[in-house]
């Protein structure tokens, strides 16, 4: 009885070689020539191919089929099962998490059944290497999706070692449709559909370095993949055939773009915080007198002018972090760090127990009658400087999965704690500040374990530190000034008009409009960083997050400028909002929708080290700081002179942005 084995291999030079020649002589001499090994090279961009043809010259049973196009494991798998010959085919991974031993035990096994699948959960299974902690979860939550779904009892549908007859295998063939990471479950729910019985049994099993599955980026893929096929055998097929006919284009073009995959990460992420945020908002709201809820706003807005120059350290750390993986300098990216999270630490350690002390001081010069708020602001500094370093490192390596995770995790931290505060304790400013700040460290803590984890992998080396201090000084000026165009209406509000406390809670809607977009921003900076130059795809680049994020900016501006009245009436409870509380957040959700495309023109030249473009953004700054000391007799003024500032800054560096000439034709 003839076995075919098939083993689909992307991009494995270095992990194929020892497992293909282990499993070439294990079977050769096990089975002589009713074996054969069917070695499928899926769009490689390696030497994979060609190390396969050499190995295949010493066994006579390997043959190897080169497919220039990447079509994924599944097809990869259907490309050898389609050439094999054997009575019964297998297909095992390259990485060699399963020996020729164990593979030719199942195959024992399934001699005179349907097929085998090698199980790592079920008792008597052998994982000799643990999985990862989110291979794990991953593993775990998508068999479980896959009882619930599609009714597969097995406890393990995705280890890499099945066996099946050549007979089922012609049955199901023609109607598996999943080539990705659902592909094992699409055969064993094919399987199931033809009433074909499959025996699983448990396996010897390690995990190997190296996986080509990576938890965020192949999560979405298995859900949408098991989830396409309930409906398609459901009264709902006409769901998936209508996709299929207007939109799987569209939807396959946006899944191979990363940006727009690391923006729809962390959009998601800023949704969910923006959800936490608009609880945050509706409790305090209700629980502060209006005296206390501005004066909360306005530390708000003072954190995020703050924070925005601060946050030149993300944007620089990004920058190097990015540039030194780039050049193959992961070690040191940890020293790097390490150095940063010192010098950023420390000073920021030594101002907050200063501003402590002084705390009756300061809070007399911003005529406060408390000093809680100054004391918990004072807190937050060292978060402050510190979550810049730590998120910009997690940016620059490109690791938006977690970064979203800790993003999420401290706006559900901010919500509770302020929200318990508030309502349990005492309706105060300080006590909603507290808040605020303890989802801020909450954030920091969960980054910086993520980070240290990431970076302790990374070698030791000795080579030279980028010093980016010149970048950091310039990036400081213009990063106030685009804090400034941002954030600047609230507190010149609270200076020139202080009688005016509902402003607090048009600027507050107003600014929904940058949730959903900054995702963008920050996703694009370290994919277009580089020492100056400008490239044909930095430039697509570019394009696409303009577009993606002109489509954000629709949706939220349609939601401040359409629905204002409901957005106040559910956020803050008013009832019937006056005209000019209206016309404050429709105008204010315009200003940061162009400030919002100012922001990533910014990002842009910033990220490519063009600080002489960039400095029309600290001109448009001093115009409105110039203009709000002329202009400022009523809110409506102030806007007027923020929406021309930012309008000024966005036209002059889109301006130089097309301009620019690629450096590659």
């Amino acid at each position: 009885m003839k076995f075919s084995i098939v083993i689909p291999a992307h991009n494995e030079e270095e992990r194929l070689p020892p497992v293909l020649e282990a499993y070439a002589s294990f079977f050769q001499g096990k089975l002589g020539d009713d074996a054969e090994i069917l070695l499928v090279a899926n769009g490689c961009t390696d030497h994979t191919a060609d190390i396969a043809f050499e190995i295949a010259k010493k066994h006579s049973s390997i043959r190897v089929i080169d497919e220039p196009n990447r079509v994924g494991k599944g097809g990869a798998v259907i490309l050898g099962v389609k050439e094999a010959v054997g009575d019964y085919i297998g297909f095992v991974d390259a990485d060699g998490a399963t020996s020729p031993e164990e593979f030719f035990r199942l195959y024992e096994k399934s001699q005179g059944k349907v097929g085998v699948i090698g199980s790592r959960w079920m008792k008597g299974a052998d994982v000799t290497i643990p999985q990862k902690a989110m291979r794990l979860l991953s593993s775990r939550t998508f068999n479980w999706l896959t009882r619930i779904l599609l009714g597969l009892k097995y406890k393990d549908t995705q280890c890499g070692a099945k066996i099946f007859s050549s007979n089922a295998w012609k049955t199901i063939l023609p109607n598996i449709g999943t080539t990705r990471f659902a592909f094992d479950v699409d055969i064993l729910y094919q399987l199931r559909r033809h009433n074909y019985t499959v025996q699983e049994e448990p396996t010897i099993w390690k995990d190997v370095e190296g996986s080509k599955v990576r938890f965020f980026n192949s999560s979405l893929d298995m859900f949408l993949a098991i989830v396409r096929m309930r409906l398609l055998y459901s009264p709902f097929s006409f769901v998936v055939n209508l996709y299929d006919q207007f939109l799987s284009r569209i939807v396959d073009f946006l899944r191979r773009d990363s940006l727009f995959c690391h923006a729809m990460m962390l959009s998601m992420a800023s949704m969910v915080a923006n959800v936490c945020n608009v609880g945050f908002q509706m409790i305090v709201v209700r629980a502060l007198s209006p005296v206390d809820y501005a004066l909360l706003t306005t530390f708000f807005s003072l954190f995020a002018i703050v924070a925005r120059p601060v946050g030149t350290l993300a944007t620089a750390t990004t920058h190097y972090t990015s540039l030194l993986i780039k050049e193959g300098r992961s070690g040191t990216v940890k020293r790097l760090v390490r150095k940063w999270m010192l010098i950023a630490g420390v000073p920021s350690i030594i101002c907050s127990a200063i501003c402590i002390v002084f705390a009756r001081q300061i809070a007399a010069a911003f005529h406060l009658d408390r000093v809680a708020p100054v004391v918990v602001s004072a807190a937050a500094i060292p978060a402050l400087f510190l979550t810049p370093v730590i998120g910009g490192a997690m940016r620059g390596l490109q690791q938006f999965g977690w970064s979203a995770v800790a993003s999420v995790s401290g706006a559900i931290s901010r919500l509770v704690i302020g929200a318990s505060f508030v309502i349990l304790l005492y309706p105060a400013c300080g006590w909603a500040l507290l808040g605020h700040v303890g989802g801020s460290y909450f954030n920091l803590i969960i980054s910086l374990i993520v980070l240290m984890l990431l970076i302790m992998k990374f070698p030791a080396d000795r080579e030279k530190l980028p010093s980016f201090r010149l970048y950091l000084a310039q990036c400081f000026f213009i990063q106030f000034s685009i804090a400034l165009l941002m954030n600047g209406d609230v507190v010149f509000v609270k200076h020139f008009l202080p009688a005016e406390t509902d402003f607090a809670k048009a600027a507050t809607l107003g600014r929904m409009v940058v949730f959903l977009t900054a995702s963008v921003t920050m996703a694009m900076f370290p994919k277009v960083s580089s020492a100056g130059e400008f490239t044909k795809e930095h430039r697509k680049i570019y394009l696409r997050g303009v577009a993606y994020t002109s489509v954000f900016l629709a949706i939220s501006l349609m939601f401040c400028i359409f629905f204002p009245r409901f957005l106040h009436h559910f956020l803050f409870g008013i009832q019937e909002p006056g005209a000019a509380l209206i016309g404050q957040t429709r105008w204010m959700a315009v200003v940061m929708g162009i400030s919002v495309l100012l922001g990533i023109n910014t990002s842009l030249l910033l990220a490519q080290r063009r600080f002489k473009a960039a400095s029309i953004v600290v001109v448009s700054a001093l115009f409105y700081y110039g203009g709000v000391q002329l202009f400022h007799g009523n809110t409506f003024e102030i806007i007027a002179v923020a929406g021309v500032a930012n309008l000024l800054g966005l036209v002059g560096t889109t301006v130089f942005i097309l301009k620019q000439k690629t450096e590659d034709g």
